[in-house]
């Protein structure tokens, strides 16, 4: 990657859910999987995107889960893990997971980023590989309903 990295310097929370989604969309993959390589960048990229789920939250304050969520492909290898806990109507993010998952999804950066940007198909990617579910994949099928997703 350059320096002359577009990210770089960028405040990435002052990106409107509507603007990411648009930029995922528009970005092509090997784009995407480029800037997911920089350590850096996809730490905060991913940072942003985990730290908006609880205001992107709409789900019933009945639902109670934990669902973890493994992003591959790590540089330098491994994963990046994510635990979301959904309880009485909210949902909070832990960098360290701490409970015993419901669900736990594994997909690479680039179908995370097309999956929390509303331009991937979970049931596609799943039927193709690039999301695999462990648990319960009922309630996993229904996750995009619980979620204020962005459209492009």
């Amino acid at each position: 990657m350059t320096d002359d990295n577009p990210i770089d310097g960028v405040d990435l929370s002052s990106i409107s859910p509507q603007d990411f989604a648009s930029l995922v969309k528009n970005a092509p993959a090997d784009q995407i999987d480029e800037v997911m390589a920089e350590p850096d960048i996809r730490e905060r990229i991913l940072s942003e995107v985990f730290s908006r789920m609880g205001g992107q939250y709409a789900g019933s304050r009945k639902t109670k889960a934990v669902i973890h969520w493994k992003i591959l492909d790590k540089p330098g290898g491994g994963y990046d893990h994510y635990e979301t806990v959904l309880d009485s109507g909210s949902c909070t993010v832990n960098t360290e997971p701490e409970h015993e998952p419901r669900v736990t999804i594994r997909l690479n950066g680039t179908q995370f980023l097309k999956l929390a940007s509303g331009n991937g198909s979970p049931t596609t990617m799943f039927f193709t590989g690039k999301l695999k579910l462990s648990g319960d994949i009922g309630f996993a099928a229904g996750l995009s309903n619980l979620f204020d997703i962005p459209k492009a």
